[in-house]
């Protein structure tokens, strides 16, 4: 991996993680995804108009992205309404990476070096012990949030590679997204009351948030198209410690020492795939 790419997908690191406290300490998380989310599709709207709209090549996996990408928000709005941050997290970032790296190497010719799956593993391995260790109950909605990660991170990845471009692939993407997503809570909830009332509640924090997950998935994308996706989401999930340290600091959500010393080893798996 670069040194370039390395910091590209380590500033959308800190960056997920920040979108994702914002959910967290909303009262209602899944039309809080939605509102950041839309947040995003608006800001990319002068995208759209300036530079255009992706090639053709690229429109099936955007139209199949942008579903997976719904029922990614609907998984993790459900598995924060069940556990903390600071184990919710983990383990949805942790099981993506492996599952990315071997539908890279089988759908995509990627090729990873022993030491970037050793990375990989750390990660996933660090990661997973934070949340099963810690939380016996609702487990199966994290897991369920790092499935829809691993699908959407091949889907885009393709994606982009497709076209000739990330920045117009990534901004249809969030437009698509947010039109999505918001026909699936109008047709769960019924009305648009809950929508418009979570808009109103915090429509700065919001927008932030959706300014920050434009941008980390952004900058993902813009490494995803020169570096393998394995090494991209192997490094992207240490992640995992920001969320880990914003759970306990703004949170008050409880950290041990065991908790520590396995993100600790997540970092340490992150610097492995930024050396292959």
């Amino acid at each position: 991996m670069t040194v370039g790419a390395f910091f590209l997908v380590l500033s959308a690191a800190a960056l997920h993680a920040t979108w994702n406290l914002v959910v967290k300490q909303s009262a209602d998380r899944l039309v809080s995804t939605w509102a950041i989310v839309t947040s995003g599709a608006l800001l990319s709207v002068p995208v759209s108009i300036f530079i255009g709209l992706p090639e053709r090549a690229a429109l099936p996996w955007l139209a199949t992205s942008a579903l997976l990408h719904v029922a990614y928000g609907y998984a993790l709005a459900g598995a924060y309404d069940r556990i903390d941050l600071a184990a919710a997290y983990p383990i949805a970032r942790g099981t993506a990476p492996l599952i990315v790296m071997v539908g890279s190497i089988i759908l995509l010719d990627d090729v990873v070096s022993p030491v970037g799956f050793i990375g990989i593993a750390l990660v996933v391995a660090s990661l997973g012990l934070i949340g099963i260790r810690h939380v016996p109950n609702g487990v199966a909605w994290a897991l369920l949030t790092g499935l829809m990660i691993a699908l959407y991170t091949l889907s885009d990845g393709a994606g982009v590679r497709a076209g000739d471009d990330s920045i117009r692939y990534i901004a249809a993407l969030f437009q698509l997204h947010a039109v999505a997503f918001g026909m699936m809570i109008l047709v769960t909830r019924r009305s648009p009351t809950t929508m418009i009332a979570a808009v109103r509640r915090s429509p700065l924090k919001l927008l932030l948030g959706g300014a920050a997950s434009a941008g980390a998935y952004l900058l993902v994308m813009i490494a995803a198209r020169t570096t393998p996706l394995g090494l991209v989401a192997g490094l992207r999930e240490t992640s995992a410690g920001f969320g880990v340290v914003a759970g306990a600091l703004v949170l008050k959500e409880r950290v041990t020492r065991q908790h520590a010393a396995a993100v600790a080893v997540a970092v340490v798996g992150g610097a492995l795939i930024a050396l292959s």
